[in-house]
Order: structure tokens, then C-alpha cells, then sequence
């Protein structure tokens, strides 16, 4: 749905060692139309011109009831606590897909967006709200992971600013080019393909397979690819799932590279009429299954609205059924530190919004 979108808005935008290559490389790239595509077919949008320009239009300038009428609960997180010595695996969520990941003392920011706007102007798909940690008050970040080129999950201010810092930026094939155009020096710019992988330090970062689609426009569309990632350092592993529709490539990542730690899931942005683009909650928790995560992080939601349901229904519908599976489910705030050596207990945050979203209606009648 996001390709529909972007078309409407432009027809109507430090140690590293070597790359190890997988043994089979994936056949994901036709060097004739220089595009990339899906290991399974896709099954193409299940609408029509009309049902696919009514719903942009209500993306884009009907929103009311899928946008918080409140603001969601946020917590500043203590980042001297977050970069202090610690074995174990933290991590950050800032809303939607923007992570911050501390593994084996290195420091990893995943699709950051830190605009107020996740579009290619100033008044199409705003934040929820602010970021908890503005671009300046971020630490240092040793390497950014992009799992695909849309505009939810590759920003050019973000990148812009770390693109000076000496981050290393590990993304999916031929996407360099267009960091190179927003400043980022080519020595620091990993590009992978699937089953890929690269090691900064003692952490691996590989490069998986995901079903889904790349294009910022009209005239990019599958020029660069998407993938999710598998990050295994000294005792922890982690699976991201960036971008993706349920597919058989779940099982075939949990059986190479599995159990995981923890797996980040995409949940929310989804329709059932865009099957090649985005996971019901039903299958982001059976994808955490399938690459056999010991817990459940769901991303993908809390920060933008790019699609028809309502902002909270992908985390009501997932911790319920992650419940019922026996599976795991961590939820922090927005900027919460989660620390895994001190787990803590995560609360139904959501709920409390939604009440205080009731008592609000009930105040305006």
C-alpha cells in the first residue's frame, strides 16, 4: 500500500572485517530491468483503482479515528545507564520501526526516523508525536541497519546527520547509491544481500530474506532491495523482520539461523487487500514462531498511520493471541530502556490510552 502511496503523492520521494557471501546465492535480481523480486510470488493487490484511491485518500487526509486523541505514554531513557558496561542485550523503541540496539558494547540504530513526517513533504504522514530523543541527544551509534528504502523506515535527515560520525551504514543491495547522494562516504556504506553477512567487531550482521517491495517514486520501484536481518553477537541473537508479508521464508530463517533471543516484528500498516505487503497480527506472532524467538517484540506501529485500522489494534490483537500461543510478548514505551539481564514486567499500556481516549469522547458529547 505504501507504493500506492508514494505514487498518488508524486503523480496527484570500529573494526569491520570482510563481507562473507552465502554458498547459494539468492536468484532475487533480474540484471535486465535492474529490479529486484520475491522468492514466493506476489499475489498482487486484492482491490480496485477505486477501493485503492479511497483508501489513500483516507491515509492521507482522513485520520481521526486512527491517530491517539491523547498522547501515548513515553519514558526518556537513561542513556548513561544504556551505555554503561553491560553483557547483556538492550534495546530502545522510539514508535513504529526505529530501534536502538545495544549488542556486545556496539551500538545499533535501526530504520531511524527522526522526522516529523514520514513522507516525501512537510504535511503528509505526520508522527504521532515527537520523537522521545531528538537527533542531537542521541549517543553515539556505531552502526545503522535499513531494511528498505520507503520513507517510514530510510530518512534523509537522519542519515544526514550520522553521516559525519563515522557510522557504518549496513543496508540492503544498491542502496548505497542514494546514501552516497545524502553525504554518506562510500567507505562507510556495507551493502548485502540476502544470506550475506558482515562483522563489525564480534557482532554479525546478516542480511534474510523478507517479501515485500523497495521505491521511494515512480521510476525507483524494486531498484534497491529489502530484507530483514539476523544480528548474532557473542551470546545473544536477534531477528528483525523490517518490512514483510507472512511467507514460507520464516521457517526456512528459524531452521538456518534460529532460536533467537528475541525477534522485532512488523505488526500494523496491514490491509487484507495488500498481501504482498504487510503481516495480519495473527501471522507476526506464527513469524515469531516460525524463526523461534524466545520473545516477541512488536514494531511497526505506535508512531504513523499508513493504513485503515485503528492506531491500537495491532498491539490489542497480537498480545492476546501471543498470550493464548504461550509466546513471550515485551511492550515497553516509547524511549523505555529494556534492559535483558533485569527483565522487567511490561504493562498493557495501551489500555489506560484507550480508556482516557473513552472519557474524552464522553467529556466533547
Amino acid at each position: 500500500m505504501k507504493i500506492i502511496i508514494k505514487t498518488l503523492w508524486i503523480v496527484m520521494a570500529l573494526s569491520a572485517s570482510q563481507i562473507l557471501a552465502s554458498e547459494n546465492q539468492p536468484n532475487n535480481y533480474d540484471p535486465k530491468s535492474q529490479t529486484f523480486h520475491n522468492v514466493e510470488p506476489d499475489l498482487g493487490l486484492n482491490a480496485s483503482f477505486l477501493d485503492m484511491a479511497s483508501a489513500s485518500y483516507k491515509i492521507l487526509f482522513d485520520n481521526k479515528s486512527r491517530v491517539p486523541s491523547v498522547p501515548l505514554p513515553e519514558v526518556r531513557p537513561d542513556l548513561a545507564a544504556f551505555m554503561a558496561p553491560n553483557e547483556a542485550f538492550q534495546f530502545i523503541w522510539f514508535g513504529h520501526s526505529t530501534l536502538l540496539f545495544k549488542i556486545d558494547e556496539i551500538v545499533v540504530l535501526v530504520d531511524p526516523v527522526f522526522s516529523s513526517n514520514a513522507s516525501p513533504t512537510k504535511f503528509l504522514t505526520k508522527r504521532f508525536q515527537p520523537s522521545v530523543l531528538k537527533l542531537e541527544e542521541m549517543p553515539a551509534v556505531d552502526a545503522i541497519i535499513i531494511s528498505h528504502d520507503h520513507y517510514d523506515h530510510l530518512d534523509a535527515e537522519t542519515i544526514t546527520y550520522f553521516s559525519q560520525k563515522g557510522t557504518k551504514f549496513i543496508v540492503p543491495s544498491k542502496m548505497g547509491g542514494l546514501l552516497e547522494g545524502w553525504g554518506v562516504d562510500r567507505k562507510d556504506i556495507v551493502e548485502l544481500n540476502w544470506g550475506e553477512t558482515f562483522a563489525l567487531g564480534t557482532l554479525n550482521f546478516t542480511a534474510t530474506v523478507a517479501h515485500h517491495t523497495s521505491g521511494r517514486g515512480i521510476f525507483d520501484q524494486r531498484k534497491t532491495l529489502w530484507a530483514s536481518w539476523v544480528l548474532r553477537g557473542k551470546s545473544q541473537s536477534i531477528f528483525y523482520s523490517g518490512d514483510t508479508a507472512y511467507k514460507g521464508h520464516f521457517k526456512a530463517i528459524g531452521e538456518k539461523y534460529g532460536p533467537f533471543d528475541y525477534a522485532f516484528i512488523e505488526n500494523g500498516q496491514y490491509d487484507v487487500k495488500w498481501p504482498d505487503a504487510h503481516m495480519q497480527p495473527e501471522e507476526s506472532v506464527q513469524a515469531a514462531l516460525d524463526v523461534k524467538a524466545k520473545a516477541f517484540i512488536p514494531v511497526h506501529w505506535g508512531m504513523f498511520d499508513l493504513a485503515l485500522h485503528h492506531w491500537s489494534e495491532p498491539v490489542v490483537r497480537s498480545s492476546k493471541i501471543a498470550y493464548d500461543r504461550g509466546l513471550a510478548f515485551l511492550s515497553p514505551k516509547l524511549g523505555e530502556r529494556v534492559d535483558t539481564g533485569h527483565l522487567q514486567t511490561f504493562s498493557p499500556w495501551w489500555e489506560e490510552v484507550l480508556r482516557e481516549e473513552e472519557g474524552l469522547k464522553r467529556k466533547v458529547k
